[in-house]
């Protein structure tokens, strides 16, 4: 069973986010010859749901992958797109979207399910070797407390998840589905890493009634693929991506990116990993702020005989703020 997974580590958030304004307080302290004392609280704001965020029945998973080659049939050419200020634009959002996942705690609600190849509704991929893998269908769900740390670096490639199960969730088969970081997949337009890319501008288009420009990209064959990684019991998977982005015609928001692999594993029989990021406005009343998070995301694993979904939908948003204590000491004679 292989687990998908951002290509990227880091350390645990609670922890570190204070250890950053520590350390630049005691920066400046040392340039004043006063004491600066400092005392760090967290606070946690409730945030509001995101217009996609409404509560329903959840219904029954359906083998449906993105194709991000496919015709898009709503597209323009007009009005011109200039894709290095789209680019530019959503290496600011990516940024953002970095500070803001330090913040947050959510609840992730995962539900999964692994289905024969007889019953996927997709067209079989030509050019691997059909294996009989002897797996039993299999399905699941689970929910967690969910914090993003990207470490003591301030770049995207420092980058951890951390989920805690919560009572009344328990899934022994969960772990070998689980995948990780897949909702920070719009931190492909983060200035680190467009590089890795070959990106075109495709024309403008609507998502959830919102003028956004469509950005296709693709892994350079001449960079060593970074973003997403294929973990087996044997060894690590590297993974070249494709696919498309909506991104806002106004704030170069990312609101919707869709990814395939550009090729699959021989060796391991893996055809497709497709994947469905949507984010959202998440608005926080007492603080007065809007800031965009992902939402849900469905990432769809294609083997020789078998087929596997992985949803997450992410709710409960709570915003945490840090408060500061200052109090000026005269230095000891």
């Amino acid at each position: 069973m292989g687990a998908i997974s951002m290509a990227i580590t880091g350390f645990t958030r609670r922890h570190i986010a204070f250890r950053h304004i520590a350390f630049r307080f005691v920066a400046l302290v040392l340039l004043f010859p006063v004491a600066l004392l400092v005392t760090l609280s967290a606070t946690k704001f409730p945030l509001g749901r995101s217009p996609q965020e409404k509560p329903k029945k959840a219904l029954p998973l359906r083998w449906d992958p993105p194709r991000v080659d496919a015709r898009i049939p709503s597209l323009s050419a007009t009005p011109p797109c200039s894709l290095t200020d789209v680019q530019k634009q959503a290496g600011q959002r990516a940024q953002e979207l970095v500070n803001h996942l330090q913040r947050v705690i959510a609840h992730d609600q995962v539900r999964y399910e692994q289905t024969g190849k007889s019953d996927m509704a997709s067209p079989p991929v030509t050019g691997t070797v059909p294996v009989n893998t002897g797996q039993t269908d299999i399905s699941g769900a689970a929910s967690f407390d969910y914090i993003v740390d990207f470490g003591e670096n301030s770049g995207p490639l420092n980058f951890r998840e951390h989920r805690t199960r919560l009572a009344g969730t328990d899934d022994g088969n969960l772990s070998a589905f689980l995948d990780r970081g897949l909702p920070v997949l719009a931190l492909i337009f983060h200035p680190a890493l467009q590089s890795d890319y070959e990106m075109r501008c495709e024309g403008i288009a609507q998502w959830n009634n919102h003028p956004a420009w469509v950005v296709h990209f693709r892994q350079l064959k001449e960079k060593l693929p970074r973003t997403l990684t294929m973990e087996t019991s044997t060894q690590p998977y590297q993974l070249s991506l494709k696919g498309r982005a909506w991104i806002a015609e106004d704030s170069g928001q990312v609101m919707h990116l869709e990814t395939n692999l550009v090729d699959g594993i021989i060796g391991i029989d893996l055809q497709q990993i497709a994947i469905s990021v949507d984010y959202a406005p998440i608005k926080s009343q007492s603080q007065n702020v809007e800031i965009w998070l992902p939402v849900f995301v469905e990432a769809y694993t294609e083997f020789t005989k078998r087929g596997i979904i992985v949803e997450h939908t992410f709710s409960d948003f709570q915003l945490f703020s840090v408060q500061t204590q200052e109090r000026i000491q005269k230095p000891t004679p």
